[in-house]
C-alpha cells in the first residue's frame, strides 16, 4: 500500500517598495524574479524483509523534490522497546520519526527513510542487526541510494541498537545519532563513524555517565564523537526532544569517504 503526499515550498519571496515595483521606460526588463515553487513528494510504502532468522516489517518513506537531481540519501530509524511487534504500524508513532521527516521536507532532500519494526522478544543488538545489514545492502546494491550518505538514528532500545549497528558495520554509515542508549552493550566497538549522542540527567533507564565516558574514549581515539546532556530531561523526553535542527544539521553534513 502506498500513500503519496505533496508539499509545496516557496523557496524565497522577493519584496519591493511601491516605487521600485512600478514599471517605467527606465526599468523595463528589471522586474523582480520570484523563484519557482518546489514540490516535495513523499511516498509511504509498507514492506518487509525475510531471512532464515527473522522477518522484519518496515515502512519506506521516499522523499523526492522536484528540481533536485541528487541521488537519495538513506536514512534508518530504530524505535524503542515499546514499539516491537509485527503490525508494521506501532513503530510509526515515535516522535523522532516526525522530527526527522519534517527536517527532510524542510531541507528538500531526496531521501529513502526506512523505519523497521523489531519483532517481539527481540532486540536491535540481537539477530535483527544482521537483517538490517542485509536490508541496507539491498538498497545500496540496487543503486536506489547514495552509498556515501547512509545515516542511522535510534532512541532508547533503538539508541542502544544504533551503537550496536556501528560496532557491527564500522565502515557503513556516514554519521549516526543514538539517543538515550547504552553504548556498552554494542559489543566490540571499532567504528570511526561520526556520532552524536544525547542523554538526559533525569533518565532512570540509561546512565548518562556511562555514555559520557564512552564518548570520551572515542574522542581519545580521534573519532568525531559528541555528547550533549540535557538538564532535567527524563528518558521519554530525551527520546522525543533530541532531534533538533542543529543536531540534524550536524548528522547530515557528513558524507562517507
Amino acid at each position: 500500500m502506498k500513500r503519496v503526499i505533496n508539499y509545496l515550498f516557496v523557496l524565497a519571496a522577493m519584496s519591493c517598495s511601491l516605487t521600485s515595483c512600478n514599471s517605467s521606460d527606465d526599468d523595463l526588463g528589471n522586474e523582480s524574479i520570484v523563484p519557482p515553487q518546489e514540490t516535495v513528494t513523499i511516498t509511504d510504502t509498507r514492506k518487509s524483509i525475510a531471512t532464515e532468522m527473522l522477518t522484519i516489517p518496515y515502512h519506506e518513506l521516499a522523499f523526492s523534490t522536484s528540481g533536485n537531481t541528487e541521488k537519495p540519501c538513506l536514512v534508518i530509524y530504530l524505535h524503542g522497546g515499546t514499539s516491537r511487534g509485527d503490525d508494521n504500524e506501532k513503530q510509526m508513532e515515535e516522535a523522532g520519526i516526525d522530527s526527522i521527516s519534517n527536517y527532510l521536507k524542510a531541507h528538500q532532500k531526496n531521501a529513502v527513510f526506512l523505519i523497521p519494526q523489531c519483532p517481539n522478544r527481540q532486540y536491535w543488538i540481537g539477530p535483527a542487526k544482521n537483517v538490517l545489514g542485509e536490508l541496507i545492502d539491498q538498497y545500496v546494491a540496487d543503486g536506489k541510494v547514495d552509498a556515501k550518505q547512509i545515516y542511522l538514528f535510534g532512541g532508547s532500545m533503538g539508541g542502544t541498537g544504533t551503537w550496536g549497528m556501528l560496532a557491527a558495520y564500522p565502515n557503513l554509515f556516514a554519521a549516526a545519532m543514538p539517543v538515550a542508549g547504552d553504548p556498552t552493550k554494542a559489543g566490540e566497538y571499532n567504528s570511526n563513524t561520526p556520532v552524536f549522542t544525547v542523554m538526559g540527567t533525569e533518565d532512570d533507564l540509561m546512565d548518562m555517565f556511562t555514555a559520557e565516558s564512552f564518548v570520551e574514549q572515542l574522542k581519545a581515539q580521534n573519532v568525531d564523537a559528541r555528547i550533549e546532556i540535557e538538564e532535567g530531561w527524563t528518558h521519554e523526553m530525551t527520546c522525543i526532544e533530541s532531534y533538533t535542527t542543529s543536531r540534524l544539521d550536524w548528522v547530515f553534513s557528513h558524507k562517507h569517504n
